[in-house]
């Protein structure tokens, strides 16, 4: 996508105000400048200056998507991986962990396997009920941008597929309140999307507000004051996974990763 001379040609901002007005054009240039490790100018995108792509995210919304409970072992094999190796990152010192945004507890059936302190929330009631008639943890129905555990609670804190949720516009403020209630030498385990063609798509079936890159997630992470430790990225393949998950280590070029799962801590 070709940025306007205009844009180009702009210091404070890296958009003119017709490209601003245009969500997935914002989102595309954050990509670019992310990529250019320009990160002055990347931070002067998280406002509403710039247009965002509809949040749909509501409790209604999550109430109807996690109406039916669910488990792990039949979801496709790159959601399996995806959980297996987030729960992989945790060092085994943790004892008292977050999950913001638990949805189903998928990553609640393998922390309840080990001596561990289990916090969750979740703006849907429904999961919050399903997730306490399944596992011994405390589960509440909370907004992640009004978290209320006083500061340095967790050893851990996972946000599995949640910050792609998160409006560019709220993203920092959710990330400082997130190193609040992580503890000094803590670790942030997050999974994100990518290359998923939500511009693309009629609708958003899972409303996604973001569109992340490697490049992007990690200047984010950057701004907000932490340092990546680990990261491995997915690839979403409906027929013959293992197979060609295997080949995707030697055929490196030829698709491109539908997620990130990265470790990090406070810098």
């Amino acid at each position: 996508m070709n940025v306007c001379l205009t844009c180009k040609l702009k210091e404070k901002y890296p958009l003119c105000k017709k490209c601003a007005r245009k969500p997935f054009f914002v989102e595309r240039a954050r990509q670019i400048l992310a990529s250019m490790n320009d990160i002055n100018s990347l931070k002067g995108t998280y406002n509403l200056k710039y247009a965002e792509i509809k949040n749909l995210n509501s409790s209604s919304f999550w109430n109807k998507r996690l109406s039916d409970k669910t488990y792990l072992e039949k979801q496709d094999g790159m959601t399996k991986d995806r959980i297996k190796i987030a729960f992989s990152f945790l060092p085994r010192k943790s004892k008292k962990i977050l999950d913001i945004g638990a949805g189903n507890g998928f990553i609640e059936e393998l922390l309840s396997q080990k001596d561990i302190e289990i916090f969750g929330n979740d703006i849907s009631s429904v999961s919050v009920k399903n997730l306490k008639s399944k596992f011994d943890g405390r589960f509440r129905k909370e907004s992640i941008y009004d978290m209320k555990y006083p500061g340095k609670s967790f050893d851990a804190i996972f946000a599995l597929e949640i910050l792609e949720h998160v409006p560019p516009s709220k993203i920092f403020d959710l990330l400082t309140k997130i190193k609040r209630i992580l503890r000094k030498e803590g670790c942030f385990i997050v999974s994100i999307p990518t290359n998923e063609g939500l511009e693309k798509m009629k609708n958003n079936p899972s409303g996604h507000v973001r569109t992340y890159t490697e490049n992007l997630i990690r200047a984010e992470l950057k701004i907000a004051g932490f340092k990546i430790i680990r990261l491995k990225t997915l690839y979403a393949f409906k027929n013959f996974y293992i197979f060609k998950k295997i080949s995707s280590k030697l055929l490196r070029n030829k698709w491109k990763p539908n997620n990130i799962v990265l470790l990090a801590k406070i810098a």
